[in-house]
């Protein structure tokens, strides 16, 4: 128990494909979207900017199992345990209403009857969200290792080399992330792609498994989109993709105004990829003015936001508050190549969550940064680990964030409103023709 994270993560951006000679120092890339020539998207009417879905309930098993007594008797201990850390610790004390010694009573019900490891977790899962706060989340034994790995950006499969995010209301995906030197980097595919078949069928099998994962030297077919173009089939040779999960920066062409996607705040190893981002693109002199896009960003790890804040703000920006203790958000500022004086775009949108919006409304707050895009999704507790005897995790929502000089919680709910509002969703557009980009260039060359 005692780490402290906010929210779920969600992948990062990396694109190697070159459209211009290099605009800045050695290893950095131009963006593909060039000021007087690139010519933004424009968003459809209506259009819901969310591209993940929410979070459901899991449905609860309706049958009793066939278990040992030594499985029944390792549950409820889990359960013990769950329904102490929320009793003790969840920062809503009423609970939003909900009647915990019930919720929990029904689930000790649920696991006496007899019930499978599987539909377990499943239960617990489903109990933690009944709870309403749409942050606080429990993991099985499985879905700890995976974020473990994630954490430490351990990866190490055999598919394709992309990370995809699903699209709301579909069955498709959008890529988020591609590895350098991976199959899906060679076939030149991009963040943004919309994956719409593998093998001519849906991207995820019964058990949820994306189907781009195989054998090494196995052969798969994508359909891909790219928005704005006619669907293509592109055939891959799996391969196995190790390493970190790296983020995507580049230089504006023609200008000094720099550009980091920011996909996550779960990776320890993000702030430091910030920090060599800014000294490459700082090498040949400082920049006159930078891009974090936290559209994407599902929030993660506060030691991760705090040390990227200290990038470009500093002292204290605000307060943690729980149930009986109020713990400064103080920040320790560093300095690369000008990054505390450099005008500062946040983008940000509907899918920018949890930490996510805590950096992004910290830097509008202290004066560091305006905000062009959409209102976030207004999911900024702290949530703190709490682990069980059979290996999983519950994530639950200890504190509340009170930033400096506004009303505690004021971000929850209401999300943190940008200063521009332009609506974009990461489907719809590229690189090249992003709108939220342009506005951003636009007002740091004012």
């Amino acid at each position: 128990m005692g780490s402290f994270v906010s929210a779920s993560w969600s992948p990062s951006v990396l694109a190697f494909v070159l459209l211009a000679p290099v605009a800045a120092a050695s290893g950095v890339r131009p963006c593909r979207y060039v000021p007087g020539v690139s010519v933004p998207a424009v968003m459809p009417s209506g259009v819901d900017d969310r591209i993940k879905p929410r979070s459901v309930p899991t449905s609860r098993p309706s049958s009793a199992t066939k278990v040992s007594a030594e499985t029944t008797a390792l549950q409820l201990r889990v359960l013990d345990g769950l329904a102490n850390a929320v009793r003790d610790n969840y920062v809503y004390a009423d609970f939003r209403g909900r009647d915990w010694t019930a919720m929990t009573a029904a689930a000790r019900s649920l696991i006496q009857r007899g019930i499978s490891d599987a539909d377990f977790y499943a239960a617990m899962s489903a109990l933690i969200m009944d709870l309403g706060d749409g942050h606080s989340y429990f993991q099985s034994p499985a879905a700890v290792k995976v974020e473990k790995a994630a954490v430490a950006s351990q990866y190490n499969f055999a598919g394709v080399g992309a990370l995809f995010v699903p699209i709301a209301g579909t069955e498709h995906a959008a890529i988020m992330s591609v590895f350098a030197g991976s199959p899906a980097a060679e076939a030149a595919l991009q963040p943004h792609d919309i994956v719409l078949h593998v093998d001519g069928g849906p991207l995820r099998d019964a058990s949820g498994k994306s189907r781009t994962l195989g054998v090494a030297g196995s052969h798969v077919n994508l359909t891909v989109r790219r928005p704005g173009q006619p669907p293509r089939v592109v055939t891959l040779t799996r391969g196995q993709v190790t390493g970190i999960l790296p983020i995507d920066y580049c230089v504006v062409p023609g200008t000094r105004i720099g550009y980091i996607f920011l996909p996550t705040l779960l990776d320890k190893t993000m702030d430091g990829q910030v920090r060599d981002a800014l000294r490459k693109m700082t090498a040949d002199g400082p920049l006159g003015g930078l891009i974090l896009d936290n559209r994407m960003n599902g929030g993660g790890l506060g030691s991760v936001t705090q040390s990227i804040l200290g990038l470009f703000t500093r002292s204290i920006q605000g307060h943690y508050l729980s149930r009986s203790e109020r713990q400064p958000l103080n920040v320790k500022p560093e300095d690369i190549g000008g990054s505390q004086t450099v005008p500062l775009v946040v983008l940000a949108g509907a899918d920018t969550v949890s930490y996510g919006e805590i950096m992004s409304g910290v830097l509008r707050l202290s004066g560091r940064a305006r905000i062009v895009g959409g209102r976030t999704l207004g999911n900024v507790e702290r949530l703190r680990a709490f682990n069980f005897a059979d290996g999983s995790r519950a994530w639950i929502a200890t504190d509340t964030f009170q930033p400096l000089g506004m009303a505690n919680g004021v971000w929850e709910d209401a999300g943190v409103v940008p200063d521009v509002s332009l609506p974009t969703r990461w489907d719809l557009f590229t690189e090249a023709n992003d709108p939220a980009l342009a506005k951003a260039v636009e007002l740091l060359k004012q």
